[in-house]
């Protein structure tokens, strides 16, 4: 359908999402390039049964998604060339992945850079270099249907969806380390990644660190990590001060947080 005709049906039926495909025909299902099965699975709808589970419905990533999430960033690793150190069990410092556990449950805690730039490479790097799906706790903003009406274009999100990332609950957290998954965890959240102008490298972590308890119920392995350089790739001219100068931001922020009030671990991805 047209634009104008998707927007009729999502204010008619109860559970609607919209997608535009601004390069597609009406014949969009037989145009190569299209592929329903990964429109299903951006928008959150992909169901193993009658209730949404994120951590079950989940479906590992095809070579074609892989090499399109790479290619999401391609601009922004060819601009400043990441590398990925790790720390082997004998404490020597190695260049590539050879220290991170090949088993699970595992849990990576780390900070974020600014707008969590790092957060896209990172996951495709240790999915390209050794197979592994790191499940991301993310904002419950990102799974909300509430969404699409209040960003320009809410399929911003949906490569994270396909990449495994959950709401950030108790319950998700628990079943991704009873599935012995690999779970990444900002505690910094929004706040960290979101951070305004002379905060760089600054932390906001909770002070009580309570995801150690629920990690050390599954004997999970906990890696910290870390990111630099990031902060320091551009100078930022508007901050979250600024923008709530701005007339009816107000309204529009209290909208976007109402939903994460409550949460004590939050991610976001870009």
């Amino acid at each position: 359908p047209s634009r104008d005709e998707a927007e009729r049906l999502r204010g008619t039926l109860k559970k609607c999402r919209v997608r535009h495909f601004r390069d597609n025909g009406h014949k969009i299902l037989l145009e190569d390039g299209f592929d329903l099965v990964t429109t299903i699975k951006g928008a959150g709808d992909y169901r193993r049964s009658r209730q949404t589970d994120y951590v079950l419905d989940f479906l590992p990533l095809s070579d074609d998604e892989l090499e399109k999430a790479i290619d999401r960033d391609r601009l922004l690793t060819f601009a400043t060339d990441p590398v990925m150190l790790s720390t082997l069990p004998d404490g020597k410092i190695v260049r590539g992945l050879a220290g991170l556990p090949r088993a699970g449950p595992v849990l990576l805690v780390g900070y974020h850079m600014l707008m969590g730039f790092e957060l896209g490479p990172l996951v495709t790097g240790v999915l390209r270099s050794t197979g592994i799906h790191i499940r991301g706790l993310a904002h419950p903003f990102m799974f909300n249907e509430s969404s699409d009406q209040l960003i320009p274009d809410s399929s911003n999100y949906d490569l994270h969806r396909i990449m495994g990332a959950v709401p950030v609950t108790a319950v998700n957290f628990y079943k991704l380390l009873s599935e012995k998954q690999f779970v990444l965890l900002y505690p910094g959240g929004a706040r960290e990644a979101l951070h305004r102008k002379g905060e760089e490298y600054r932390l906001f972590w909770p002070e009580q660190s309570e995801f150690v308890r629920m990690a050390s119920r599954f004997g999970a392995t906990i890696i910290p990590f870390g990111v630099v350089g990031e902060d320091d790739i551009c100078d930022m001219l508007l901050d979250y001060n600024d923008l709530m100068k701005l007339p009816f931001y107000d309204i529009l922020d209290k909208k976007l947080n109402e939903e994460g009030l409550k949460l004590r671990y939050i991610l976001i991805l870009f």
